[in-house]
């Protein structure tokens, strides 16, 4: 099965319920603004801001090129700013996080013919803005669709009580990793406290989004002990056991997923294999068969460390520059503060400490 504009909304509407609304692009699906922000960062799908380019925030919102490291990627943070944050692009891109946006996937063979769909689509209506163009490029084997993988599995895994990203960092030797999801038991029971995001998983984006949405709050209290899983997306190919298992020789994963739409068996019973009923167009994952035991080439207790750590500049992307001053002036009684600086007191304190400063300001 590849997926073209029919499945995807097939597949978005019979796995989470989204409802399908129809446009003179064709069926859409009706997501509110937060659930559109993450779909935009996970797939690319751009908003329709402007016909020939639509902007999308993939790719702005990331933090470290490795793990176990602290070097910015320009992204969030510039040097020691906050720079692409949800806060601040809220500030000049105010569309992004109000009322409710239809996803429309759009199939094309050519950016010509793309382009005059969009060009006639755009004059027509009044709130361009309250659009998502998903690409569905015909030209390309699978459709280009592994980031609409990458976003169902994260969703699907969110459901289990994971906290999910894609394209996660890890090490260059290694590669990016489609999709990780992790049980990190500082983060949840520091959120629990808080009764934000509590008694379930999130996208690791909406802890930079407590500021501008919801925070689901509950008051159900759980425990949770550390744990990673990894997974590799493909559509144009079902091979993917090989850098699967770069990721798994890391030691760092209790197991690997791979995520394809049609794929029927795992490569290994040490894999898991996520993929989509032709049928029904229905979710199906099933876990490993096996327990792999990967030497540990890196240290796991290390790597929670670091993914704790990296969960709190997510938190404080909820700032402003000002506001990060103030924190870093009222923690240091610094007035000017480097990368380093900022790296520093962030891994010293706790998450909990960082959601009472938070709650000062909003």
């Amino acid at each position: 099965m590849e997926i073209g504009s029919t499945e995807c909304i097939r597949i978005l509407k019979n796995n989470f319920n989204f409802k399908c609304v129809d446009t003179e692009l064709g069926e859409g699906i009706l997501m509110n603004a937060k659930d559109a922000f993450i779909f935009s960062i996970v797939t690319g799908a751009g908003y329709l801001d402007n016909p020939l380019y639509q902007f999308t925030p993939k790719g702005l919102m990331k933090l470290f090129y490795n793990a176990f490291d602290y070097k910015f990627v320009s992204g969030i943070f510039e040097h020691a700013s906050l720079k692409h944050t949800p806060f601040i692009l809220s500030k000049v891109k105010p569309y992004l996080f109000n009322g409710n946006k239809v996803i429309i996937p759009v199939e094309f063979d050519s950016e010509i013919s793309l382009q005059k769909k969009l060009k006639e689509f755009f004059a027509s209506i009044d709130n361009p803005t309250e659009y998502l163009i998903l690409r569905i490029e015909k030209s390309k084997k699978g459709n280009g669709m592994e980031g609409f993988m990458e976003y169902l599995i994260a969703e699907y895994f969110k459901k289990m009580g994971f906290i999910v990203e894609n394209q996660i960092p890890l090490a260059h030797s290694v590669g990016s990793p489609d999709f990780g999801g992790y049980q990190l038991s500082e983060t949840f029971n520091a959120l629990s406290k808080k009764n934000i995001l509590s008694g379930q998983g999130f996208h690791i984006i909406e802890l930079s989004l407590l500021r501008l949405f919801d925070k689901n709050i509950s008051s159900e209290i759980q425990q949770f002990n550390n744990n990673a899983i990894v997974g590799e997306a493909k559509t144009s190919t079902t091979i993917m056991q090989k850098q699967l298992n770069k990721y798994l020789f890391t030691g760092l994963f209790e197991y690997g997923v791979e995520i394809h739409p049609n794929k029927k068996v795992s490569s290994s019973p040490e894999f898991g294999l996520f993929t989509i009923n032709a049928t029904n167009f229905k979710i199906e994952f099933t876990p490993p068969s096996i327990k792999a035991n990967y030497k540990e080439e890196y240290s796991r207790k290390d790597y929670f460390i670091w993914l704790d750590n990296y969960m709190k500049f997510y938190l404080i992307a909820n700032l402003s520059n000002d506001e990060l001053i103030e924190m870093v002036f009222k923690e240091t009684s610094q007035k000017k503060f480097g990368q380093n600086d900022l790296v520093d007191l962030i891994k010293k304190l706790n998450t909990e400490t960082i959601l009472t400063h938070l709650e000062t300001i909003f």
